[in-house]
Parts: C-alpha cells; structure tokens; sequence
C-alpha cells in the first residue's frame, strides 16, 4: 500500500483536489437551516362534547379514550386535561420511534375504537401530529377596521402564495369566522306562534342544494338552475315566514338578520398594537433552503402586495433572516479557528511545515462537507459547531506525520524513506487514536431521543472529518512533508525541546511523587462535583421576552384581552422595548422550535416583546413581574426567554399523585407554598381546579311532563338562546357559514333574561323556565388533569437569573424531607429535571457501545491491558480542568457540557496513545525503561503541544461567542484538555517508568 501511493502520487493529488472541489460546490448549493428537523412524536387531540360538564367529559370520553391509547405500545406518555364541553389530550410517542407515521395510525386506530363507547353528542375527534412544526415565516395583514375583511384577504393572499416552491402549507390564524345570524325576540315569536326550532326547521327547508337536471334543445344540454338555495343576504331577509293565521311575512319583519363574526370570540391576534390576522406559512421537511425559500417568498410578497393596497402586509417572524444571521455568524467562527490554528501552527512548527500542515486543513474540511451533502446532509448550526470542534482535533494526524518526516529527513534518511518510514511507524499508532475519538463519539450518534436528534449533527460531522483526517495524513501528508520539507530545519522550536526535555526529567525522576499530586488533584476535582449547579439546556441568545398571562377559570375573553391590552401600554413605554405583538384566547404561532403551542382558552393571552438587546430582556422580565404583583393581583404571569432544548412548560414541575381528590389538593398546596418560598423559583403556578360558578337548572319532570316538555327541550332552549341553533349552511362564499337562530342578546345573554326564557314544547304554547325549573347558584370543576389516565395535579416554576433547576429541586426535597406530604402521595419531576435524565440516560445506555469500541482498538494497538489501563487513566485527569473551567467561565453543568466531557473522552487519550507507542518502540530497540520514557517524552511534547493547542484556539471563537448554547461545551473542553494534556505529560511517562521497570525485572 505505502509502496502503490509512492508510485501514484499525481493520482492521489487529482483525487483530492477533486473531491475539495466537490465540497467546495456542496458549501454554495446545499440546503440552508438554523437547527435540525424533528421527528413528529407530539400529537394534540382535541374531542368536542358541547354542553357536558368536565366531570362528564371525564367519565364519558377521556376514561375510554386513554385506555385504548395507552394501548398503543409507541406511546410513551399522554396529558389529558378534561374541560366543560371538551377535552384535549397531549401525545407523546416513544423516544426510539422514528417511523412516526405508522405510528399515528396506531392512534387513530385507537381513535376510532374510543369512538365506539361514546355516548351520543360527542362531536368532532381531530389529531393533530404536526404540532412541533415552526412556522418558516409569520405574515400579518392589517389596514382594516374590519377582522371579517382582514379574513377575508388573508384567504386572498394565501391563494397568491400556494405555489411558492417547497410551501408546505399555510394556516391562517386570528381570522374571524363569519356566521349569519338570526336574532329574534322571544316575546315576538310568542305572539306569532311560532317557536325557535320551527323557524330554523324552516330556513333549512329553503336552503338547500337540489339539482334542477337538465333538458335538451338544438341538440345542447342545457342545465336547469332552481333558485332552491339563498344567494344573498336580502332574499334571505325577504323569505315569508307563515303565520298561525295563514298569512305571511317577512323574516326581516320578525327579526334581524346581519353576517358577522361568529360567536364566542375566536383567537385574536395584534401585530405591535394593530389588530391583524396572520399567515403561519410553513416550508417542506429534508432538502429545503430556507434562504432560498425566504427569498422565494419575499419576490412573491414584492409582485402581490400592489393588490392588496391599502391593505399592509408584515412579516411578524421572519425564521429566514435568523438563519441567515446564525450561520454567517458560525462561519465568521469556523474561519477565526482556522485563523488562529494556522497561526499557533506556524508559530509551533515554523513556516514551512506550518505550510504542509495548514494546507491538509481546508482539504479535510471540504471533502468531508461534501461527503456530508452526498449523504443527505442539511447545513445548519449543529454541522457548523461540528465542524468548528473538528477543526483544531483533525489537524493533529498530519502534526505528527509532518513533525515524524521532518524528524527523519534531519536524521539522513531520503525522501522516499522519510515518507515510507513514517506512515509505517504512525499509521497504526494514529489509526488507533482516531478510531478511540471514533469510538468516543459513537454513545452521541446512537442516542435517541429529542435532545439526541438535536445534536446529532456533532458527531456525524465529526466522525466524517476525522476520518477524512486520519486517511489525508497517512497518504497526502507524508507526501507533501517529503516532497518540500528540507533535510537541515532551523525551524525547530528550541524553548518546546527545552520544555520537553525538562518534563522528562521530571516524571523520570519523582515518579511517585509526580503520581501522588495528581491523583490528590483528580480526587479533589471529582469531590467538586456535587457543588455544580446543573442546568438542561441555557435560554437563547434572541431578544425576545414572552409574557403568558394565566387568569382565572371562567374568565371571558374581553376581560382578558382588556388586561392583556393594559400590560401591553405598560410594556410599551419602555425605551428598552421596540416592538409588543399581542395574542388574546391562544398563544399564537410557534415561531420558535422550543415554545409549547397550547389550546385556545378564553382565559389565556400571550405578549410577544421584542427588547432592543438581550441584556434589555432581564429588565423586562425583572420589571413586569413586580407590575403585575403588584397591579394585577388577578393575573398569574409567567415571564421568560426564548430556551433551548425540548420543549417544556417549565423549567421546574412536580406531579403530584394521589387517589384522593382532597389529598391530593392538600399536597399540592403545600408543594406550592414551598417553591414560593425558594429562592430562585419565580412565577410559581399551579392547576389545582378549585372550581368555578355555575348556574344548575334543576327541572321537576313531573311538572315538565305535564306541559309536554323534557329535560332535552329545556337544555336545547337555553343552549339556544345564547350560542344558538344552527339551521343551516349559508354556501355562496369560499366557506360556507352557519346561519344560525339566536336571542337577540346571544352569548352576552343577562342573567335576569335568563330567568325569563320560554321553553317551547312540541305541541301548546311556550312555558316560562321558572314554571317548569328551579335555578340555583352552584360550583362545578373547571378542568380535571391527567397523566397517563391517573389525575394529577402540576405545579410549575420559572427560574432566577443565575439559578439553576437543580438547587430549587434540592430545596424542595430539603423542605419535603422535614415536612412530609400526606400519607400515599406520590411525586414526580418533570421540567428540565426530567429532559435532563432522559437526555442523559439515552446516552448512557449507548454508552457501552463506545466503551467496547473503545477497549477493542487500544487492545487492537498494544495488545496489552496495561498499556490500555495507561490510556484509559488519562480520561479522569481531564476532570481536573473541567470543573475549574466552567466555574471561571460562568457556564453551569449541563447537557450541552456533558457533550463536551463526551468529546472530550476521545481527544485525551490520543497523547497517551502516541507516547506509549514511542516508549514501545525505544524498549523494543533495547533501551532501558526510563531511557525509554525519557526519549518519548522529550520527542513527543511539541506534537502533544501543539495538538493541544489547535484544538484549545480552534474552539476558543466558540468560547467567546454570543451564542448561549455552545460555550458550555467549548469551555469544558478547553479546560479539560489544558489540564489533562499537562498531566499526561507527567503521570503517563511516571506510570509507564513504574510499570514496565518492574516488568524488565521481572524478565531479567
């Protein structure tokens, strides 16, 4: 092999330049993202039953709904919540389902089984398994006093926009949903005899679609059209209504007739203190640029605006933009390290082996980004960072090559030797170290998991490069050292010889002493570590601040967008603030990977606040907290940034289980008051369902009886007089429109009217309600909880800044330890506690893996348990920097510092590889052991140096970048590899001088 690549040299250089070249037309083609794509594991159902109280919901729909989902074996946990009229069900499928289709029909198979034990009146069941889905762009259509005509143009515009390439589709939300109404007085229908139901009987009967046929004249069909449906607004107004007498009138005579929005108040939506409606607009999955599809989008926007004059189109959330400012600052990264590593090589090696080792550099780095576009790949900021962390790890093969040719060209040997020589003696010494950071990052890649498929991007792309790396520095480098390096170097750094020869001394000559001191530090590295604050994922690095405010069970949605309306005034006159966007009975889009979408609720708004900087976004935070504790006592707020990792309602959430209700609330309430008291949990809140007021309508059916009515005409009456009947479909716009026959006050009905409704029987005249029922003040539940088909109760907390989960969990359990919950309750940890073990219980259990891999290459390489146990004592002394490192740099210990320790596992032990390689070679030639590890140790420091170094400067630009995610993970590798680097040079050689002494003794 070394002797066809020494005759094929022209070959191998046209290889590589050709496959650069593929990689560098990868980089300007491939498909552009922020972060990667999830698979679809979350679903929402939603289940209609109108007028049943939540406990009925409860007992008649969610009972036999859950148990036949929990009988879908994909599903890892479900969240139900049980509500007056309707019940809504969060699904979670299984971390290791990829196949997420398939799976979703396994649910709706269950779906429809649930449907066969429904009582009679559950309405519509609908999942949605999209819900994960992120907008690519947020449009907002404005300039209309009118919502019903800002509708109506949102549908227009999304005509304009449906063939944009790779549009997956476009949801319009914050429209309002047009509806004709009929209103009519009681007292009126009374005096004509004529009741509700018979009215709307009658409209139907007027409105239907039947075909006329057709008939035939000069051999053409010509179509009959019969007028058997309304066309317009006026014929319906102008239908005759029979009266008692026989004679007729207009319905316009005996009622008002008038299209608009439909009731109860839908989702609202405001785009910086203008009331709008918007346009989610979602790009395809995979292959999809979304710069392209930005651009795309904008041209499209710039041809169609004119048409929609005077009418404004925003763009509330741009994604497109964020990509683009994401990856060029990650490229602005990538090109610093490779900057600062070419520097610290050239200052390392000299000038003309700087040269050799800096040009294997871009070569690496493009054919592995074309081979990674070959292979599916997406540019987004997880294979940047990759390939930021890659950087200062895959130049080191081609040090040592380089630094090894040069060695024995200045020995005599020719070019041709030097070249052979040294791809014999390191191309297994170097295979094994790379095929071990190979094996390091193997857990990472066989992760599952939303936090896995998240970073899996890292060790993709750093397995390609280094791979690439180790196969260039055994063929092109050597080659490229041969060919221009001279035999005389006067480059030779002679302060990194001096430094060499001096640890030599110093491990050779106090080895237990040099022993002792390091493992004293080691063990007071790991003693730390219970210390650490702990943290899932940090907050984003976006300026933006969202304010959910949570009122009371049974509030209406025009009390809660009045309040919402009042924080946005108080929100607004602050200089720190650019712009509020207001979302009133929904939370508005998901225009960020990490917020949860919730159902729409009358009692729920959502601020959207862009600050001006993300400094400017603790203020906010800081300041509306105290604003609403002490304005808004009514208000429950949940302030907090935009966050990384899965989402998650909270930072910190207990569950809390118990088969009694009253229990159970006890518990809850004391857990409740504890978090307030933590230092560190803000916005605690809870959904302990105390209840809401209600009106029970208790009819005596002997008396009902005798005026011919039921408890059905009874609630079939009062359902109509506010929400209505719906008589028919009105099909003469895009959508049809429910014509609908109501009082004339509808859902903002009065209690005294209430009490003076007239119940119509099938035969006689109407009978007043209080004739038939009596009416009382009562308290029903508002919502009842539960996960996995048990009732639970949540509480939830935000976090301090500078706090992290885990010291208000401790907390938490300190206090729990000395006052304990009643008997039988049960407590569960979600929030970042729960992502956090899952996270990292998904690695642990592909962690063997990487260990067998790990343990089979060092045997590969030496054959020798002891030398494995040699390398493998490396790994703990990266513990020594680790800890020092993060609390220097402010960074607690998290998931993405647990990615850095992983990587990290992988780059300390190639220095040990390397050097115990060389003590093998020296005793296999004769010398004594310490001489042995004097010489390998005096040789190897400039290469384990300057290895060290590239890869210290390559990720010190993601050290001081403004990114949240990444210093974690840089800072911890930074630290551990300075400290285990050094210690490598010290405890290594003692160690080897200890053991293989005693083995010269032993076989002398």
């Amino acid at each position: 092999m070394i002797e066809f690549l020494l005759r094929r040299q022209r070959l191998l250089g046209l290889v590589v330049v050709m496959m650069s070249l593929v990689g560098l037309a990868a980089y300007f083609n491939m498909a552009r993202q922020e972060d990667p794509s999830f698979p679809h594991r979350a679903g929402l159902l939603t289940v209609q039953y109108p007028g049943a109280t939540a406990e009925a919901v409860e007992r008649l729909v969610l009972r036999p709904l859950e148990e036949e989902l929990l009988q879908v074996e994909e599903i890892n946990h479900i969240n139900s919540n049980a509500r007056e009229g309707f019940a809504v069900v969060r699904i979670m499928q299984l971390d290791k389902i990829y196949d997420t289709t398939a799976a979703w029909d396994r649910v709706r198979q269950a779906m429809e089984r649930a449907r066969l034990q429904f009582p009679d009146g559950v309405g519509q069941m609908v999942l949605d398994d999209r819900i994960i889905d992120t907008p690519a762009v947020v449009l907002a259509v404005s300039g209309s006093a009118s919502v019903a005509e800002l509708s109506r143009q949102a549908e227009r515009l999304k005509d304009r926009l449906l063939d944009i390439p790779f549009l997956s589709r476009i949801e319009i939300e914050g429209q309002a949903d047009e509806q004709i109404t009929i209103a009519v007085d009681d007292a009126e229908l009374h005096r004509i005899g004529l009741t509700p139901q018979g009215l709307g009987n009658l409209i139907a009967q007027r409105n239907q679609v039947v075909p006329g046929g057709f008939v035939v004249a000069g051999g053409k069909r010509l179509s009959v059209l019969a007028n058997s449906e309304f066309v317009n607004i006026d014929e319906l107004r102008m239908t005759q209504v029979p009266l008692a007498d026989g004679s007729t009138v207009p319905l316009a005579a005996i009622a008002e007739v008038w299209r608009g929005p439909r009731e109860p108040l839908q989702a609202e939506t405001w785009y910086d203190g203008e009331r709008v409606v918007l346009l989610s607009i979602y790009a395809q999955r995979g292959q999809v640029d979304a710069l392209r599809f930005g651009a795309d989008l904008r041209a499209r926007l710039s041809e169609v605006a004119p048409q929609f004059a005077p009418l404004d189109i925003h763009e509330m959330f741009f994604q497109p933009d964020k990509v683009g400012e994401r990856l060029t600052e990650l490229e602005g990264s990538l090109l610093m390290s490779v900057l600062i590593i070419v520097a610290v090589v050239f200052v390392g090696m000299g000038l003309r082996m700087g040269i050799l080792v800096a040009s294997i550099l871009p070569a690496v780095a493009l054919i592995s980004l074309g081979l990674y576009n070959l292979g599916g790949g997406i540019l987004h900021q997880i294979a940047v960072i990759a390939m930021v962390i890659s950087l200062g790890i895959l130049i080191d093969n081609a040090i040592v090559m380089v630094e090894n040719v040069q060695t024995r060209l200045s020995d005599g040997a020719s070019r041709l030797e030097a070249a052979g020589g040294a791809i014999r003696e390191l191309a297994g010494p170097l295979g094994a170290s790379t095929a071990t950071t190979l094996a390091a990052f193997t857990p990472m890649l066989l992760s599952k998991g939303g936090t896995a498929d998240f970073t899996r991007g890292i060790p993709v792309m750093i397995m390609l490069t280094l791979s690439v790396s180790y196969l260039l520095a055994i063929s092109v480098a050597p080659l490229l050292a041969a060919r221009f390096l001279r035999r005389q170097s006067s480059e030779r750094t002679r302060w990194v010889l001096a430094l060499g020869d001096r640890l030599a001394q110093l491990s050779t000559g106090r080895p237990r002493l040099v022993l002792g001191i390091s493992a004293a530090m080691v063990l007071v590295s790991f003693a730390l570590v219970p210390a650490m604050n702990l943290q899932f994922f940090p907050n984003a690095d976006r300026p933006k601040v969202i304010l959910d405010l949570h009122l009371p069970e049974g509030t209406d949605q025009a009390y809660t967008a009045g309040v919402a309306e009042e924080l946005e005034r108080v929100v607004r006159q602050r200089r720190d603030v650019q712009q509020v966007h207001r979302f009133v009975g929904h939370s508005g889009p998901t225009f960020y990977y990490n917020l949860v979408r919730t159902p729409q609720a009358p009692n729920r708004a959502r601020l959207v606040v862009n600050a001006v900087d993300l400094a400017a976004t603790r203020h906010v935070i800081r300041d509306i907290r105290e604003y609403v504790r002490d304005r808004m006592p009514e208000v429950n707020l949940a302030a907090s940034q935009l966050g990384q990792g899965p989402p998650r309602e909270a930072p910190v959430e207990v569950r809390i289980y118990h088969a009694d209700d009253t229990q159970r609330m006890r518990a809850a309430e004391e857990v409740f008051a504890m978090l307030r008291g933590i230092p560190g949990a803000v916005d605690v809140r809870h959904n302990i369902d105390f209840g809401v007021p209600a009106l029970r309508v208790d009819v005596d059916d002997a008396v009902a009886q005798r005026f011919g009515l039921t408890r059905a005409d009874v609630a079939r009456t009062l359902f109509g007089q506010s929400y209505g009947l719906t008589a028919e479909q009105y099909r003469q716009e895009r959508d049809p429109m429910p014509m609908v026959v109501r009082s004339v006050e509808g859902t903002a009905l009065p209690l005294s009217r209430l009490l003076s409704v007239n119940i119509y029987p099938q035969q006689g005249d109407p009978v007043p309600l209080m004739q038939v029922a009596r009416i009382y003040a009562d308290w029903e539940p508002a919502g009842i909880s539960h996960r996995d088909g048990v009732r639970v109760y949540n509480v939830v907390a935000n976090l301090s800044e500078g706090y992290s989960f885990s010291q208000v969990l401790d907390n938490l359990r300190g206090q729990l330890a000395e006052r304990p919950l009643p008997e039988g309750v049960r407590l569960e940890y979600g929030g970042d506690s729960e992502g956090s073990g899952d996270a990292n219980r998904a690695l642990a259990s592909s962690a063997p893996i990487g260990v067998l891999l790990l343990l089979f290459f060092l045997l590969w390489q030496f054959n020798s348990f002891r030398r494995v146990g040699l390398v493998l004592l490396t790994v703990p002394m990266a513990a020594v920097g680790i800890i020092p490192g993060l609390a220097l740099s402010g960074s607690p210990f998290g998931f993405m510092s647990m990615l850095g320790v992983v990587a990290l596992v992988g780059i300390v032990v190639n220095n040990a590889i390397v050097l115990i390689d060389v003590v093998d070679q020296r005793l296999a030639a004769g010398d004594n052991a310490r001489d042995a590890v004097y010489y390998a140790v005096a040789r190897r420091t400039r290469p384990i140096l300057l290895t060290t170094a590239t890869t210290v400067a390559g990720l010190l630009p993601l050290a001081f970048t403004q990114s949240t995610l990444w210093p974690p993970m840089a800072w911890a590798i930074i630290s551990g590899l300075m400290a285990s680097t050094v210690l490598t040079l010290l405890v290594v050689p003692a160690l080897c001088l200890v053991l293989f002494r005693n083995e010269q003794r032993a076989a002398a």
